[in-house]
């Protein structure tokens, strides 16, 4: 068996592999950083670690069973590739904890205008009863509000987990319908519109699949007045103009983003966001796509990996397999 290493490897992860190729003998482990020579080896490697691939890439892959993406979103991958080869794709929600406590403390810092006022005492302009506007300076508390939590998956379910402390009551949304009591959650509802309507805080936690890109679109967000949008899952979740018409229009409460429509390149290293100036109003909080970026949270993706690749080897089934037909 031949498994290839795709990703960035940095010290902690070249540790690990070497103990897998200890632990595993008769197992090839190959760790290439010369995408010329990479491409090459995939076409007879029977496992990959990575989360891009093109068309190609997969088809030439003659030999290729699994693909293990290091992390959650598998958005990314071809699917109708691999789903005519068969290919098992093994992800890993190790980083939930993690992005949830981005959520939250996103959530605080929108909700507690904490940005607005830093970047205003920081020129000396004061906010509050030291700023003689005590009545337009009131932020606004966390506790006690319904917060709707779009995608009950790994992350959704830790984001409600947090929100019991604030003393929150929480409404989560699914597209697939289950008839399980899920912990953390008061009510479970399959209608988007739904939530929306008994939320004063709406969480994305959706994975991006052809049914959820642009969920959150122009007529969803005509119906979110008053209320906070959180977004930690992927962009094209939400329809971007629809976004930005939603903040100028004052239709929203404000919006706090960890997740994207444009990354920096090698072409353009230094990029904004998005094409509309989102990052331009005061009750909008970004963030460049850091959610599971921590010491623990890169760790724990790390060793999910490893220990889906060991099951693999050792049963033939990774520790966790996504749904080829939904697509996460």
């Amino acid at each position: 068996m031949k498994i290839i290493f795709m990703n960035r490897l940095e010290e902690d992860w070249i540790k690990k592999v070497e103990a897998l190729k200890n632990e595993f003998k008769d197992v090839e482990f190959i760790i290439s950083q010369n995408p010329v020579e990479t491409e090459k080896m995939l076409e007879t490697a029977d496992g990959a670690v990575g989360d891009r691939f093109s068309p190609d890439e997969i088809s030439n892959a003659k030999n290729l069973k699994v693909i293990f993406v290091p992390w959650t979103g598998v958005n990314n991958l071809p699917w109708k590739e691999i789903k005519s080869r068969k290919v098992v794709v093994s992800n890993n929600h190790a980083n939930a904890q993690i992005v949830a406590e981005r959520a939250i403390a996103l959530t605080l810092s929108l909700m507690g205008r904490i940005v607005e006022y830093h970047n205003d005492l920081a020129k000396g302009i004061w906010h509050g009863f030291s700023g003689g506007d005590a009545k337009n300076a009131f932020w606004t508390s966390l506790r006690g509000k319904s917060c709707g939590i779009g995608g009950m998956g790994g992350i959704g379910k830790e984001i409600a987990k947090l929100l019991k402390a604030f003393d929150c009551k929480t409404i989560g949304f699914k597209k697939q319908k289950t008839h399980e009591k899920i912990d953390f959650f008061d009510e479970v509802t399959f209608d988007l519109e739904n939530m929306i309507s008994k939320s004063d805080i709406i969480f994305i936690a959706l994975p991006l699949t052809p049914q959820t890109k642009g969920i959150i679109n122009r007529d969803i967000i005509s119906k979110m007045k008053g209320k906070f949008l959180v977004n930690v899952s992927r962009g094209d979740i939400i329809d971007e103009k629809a976004l930005y018409d939603g903040i100028k229009d004052g239709i929203l409460a404000g919006a706090a983003i960890d997740t994207w429509y444009r990354y920096p390149s090698k072409e353009t290293p230094a990029t904004l966001p998005s094409s509309y100036p989102i990052h331009n109003f005061k009750n909008v909080v970004i963030s460049p796509h850091v959610g599971s970026l921590t010491v623990e949270g890169v760790e724990g993706m790390a060793d999910a990996t490893i220990d889906n690749i060991r099951s693999y080897i050792k049963t033939g089934k990774p520790v966790n397999v996504a749904n080829a037909d939904l697509m996460y």
